[in-house]
């Protein structure tokens, strides 16, 4: 089984790529960071960690997560932000390697790829062969946002400040796949690269 992670910038088309890699190679198994956290955040132990290390404005009247609120957090402090990452990281790194584990023992999982959005920031590291990297320009990611979440240029700046900048990303990949066009086009480069890892 071959191990490989899948990181950009946010709204560059990580998850695009992830699922079109998933339905070119059926024997791959596809873990996203972005879904572990989302299920992680629906967890009432989670989310008392998450009000111990950041304070119980984060947590609405009725129990659950102000996320727009956290967001706003956050991305304006930068050791807000640590100390979520404190709460969340090592348990999504230990979700990919439970699900990597169990991938590797299925018998018929050929690849496992891991979306991890912070893996450079982050050092995360699961015995990866390769880094995948998919890129856009940061023009396009700001359009992107724009149109997908109606972020304002504030919080978008916020958001990528807290990234590294999307070209130090394409420097540090091991495979960059360039995605300004349309998902026919990203589908190709996918299509091409797995092909060259000659599985069955």
């Amino acid at each position: 089984m071959k191990i490989f992670a899948l990181t950009g910038g946010i709204a560059t088309g990580k998850s695009t790529a992830g699922k079109l890699m998933q339905r070119l190679l059926p024997t791959m198994v596809y873990f996203d960071c972005d879904a572990s956290v989302q299920g992680l955040l629906m967890k009432g132990e989670v989310l008392e960690e998450i009000s111990e290390a950041l304070g119980q404005s984060v947590i609405l009247p009725g129990g659950s997560l102000d996320r727009a609120g956290l967001r706003a957090m956050v991305f304006e402090n930068e050791k807000q932000r640590s100390r979520l990452e404190a709460v969340l990281h090592p348990k999504v790194r230990k979700e990919c390697l439970e699900k990597r584990e169990i991938s590797s023992r299925s018998g018929s999982t050929t690849l496992f790829v891991a979306d991890v959005p912070l893996l450079f920031e982050s050092g995360f590291d699961f015995d990866q062969e390769l880094n995948l990297v998919v890129a856009t320009s940061e023009a396009t990611q700001r359009t992107r946002l724009k149109a997908r979440s109606h972020f304002d240029d504030r919080m978008i700046s916020s958001i990528l400040k807290a990234q590294l900048p999307i070209m130090e990303k394409l420097a540090r990949g091991d495979v960059v796949f360039w995605n300004e066009g349309c998902p026919a086009v990203l589908e190709r480069q996918l299509a091409r690269f797995l092909k060259t890892l000659s599985i069955p």
